[in-house]
């Protein structure tokens, strides 16, 4: 969501202004927009991504896309974004997305412990903790699940995920960014990535146009075995 400011809540003399910046790897996803928009920004993100493949492969990709974005919709995604890439000569893929939610069954001081408690019951394999970010007090949820088709082999594949749940400070709404790859062997880099993009999320109240706000140097070493990896 490079320079694009997202209103959140109802007010609209104190809009909330959630601003974060996605690795140029990701490719966003239209996740607004008429049927026919969606329809046209797939298949031109799908030419561009799959400029090598023959026109089947990018419309079957295409129409795997669009099955995805009514869902999301009702979920409350505010943004959307895969990734396909080359790394050591083995393809590889990735996802995020943020959503907003409304705070539902807790107040906006309890939240975090409400959300601790809860995330560790609803998920006993899973690794959930608090964290504090620039941003505020989070929960971040280190999971895998299972994957929607087996291999070819015959073995269960997995997802592995991060999600970080922060309450918004206009005390009503629920942020959840996540990130999820098939590919557990780039699972370091991918969560360096995400982990760069939860650092830098701001939030300010503020009318539009959005006041930029602070935002950290990059870490040299992480770029350089970013443009390795995808370019």
């Amino acid at each position: 969501m490079p320079g694009t400011p997202i209103a959140a809540g109802s007010d609209e003399t104190s809009q909330l202004q959630i601003r974060f910046v996605v690795p140029p790897a990701f490719h966003d996803l239209p996740v607004f927009g008429t049927e026919d928009q969606v329809a046209a920004e797939l298949w031109e993100l799908a030419c561009e991504v799959l400029a090598a493949d023959p026109a089947e492969v990018r419309l079957g990709w295409a129409a795997l896309l669009a099955e995805l974005i009514p869902p999301m919709g009702a979920a409350g995604v505010i943004y959307a974004g895969v990734c396909l890439a080359e790394v050591d000569g083995r393809p590889s893929s990735a996802a995020i997305t943020a959503s907003v939610c409304p705070l539902v069954g807790t107040d906006h001081p309890g939240a975090v412990d409400f959300l601790l408690a809860r995330l560790a019951r609803a998920r006993p394999g899973a690794e959930v903790t608090a964290i504090d970010l620039p941003a505020g007090r989070a929960v971040a949820v280190i999971d895998a699940l299972p994957a929607n088709a087996p291999l070819d082999d015959g073995r269960e594949p997995t997802v592995s995920l991060i999600q970080v749940h922060l309450p918004l400070p206009n005390e009503t709404e629920l942020l959840t960014l996540e990130l999820s790859t098939p590919c557990p062997e780039e699972w370091e880099l991918y969560s360096e990535l995400f982990a760069g993009v939860v650092r830098n999320l701001y939030l300010e109240f503020a009318d539009l146009p959005y006041a930029a706000g602070p935002v950290e140097p990059p870490d040299e070493e992480l770029a350089a075995r970013v443009r390795a990896a995808f370019g």
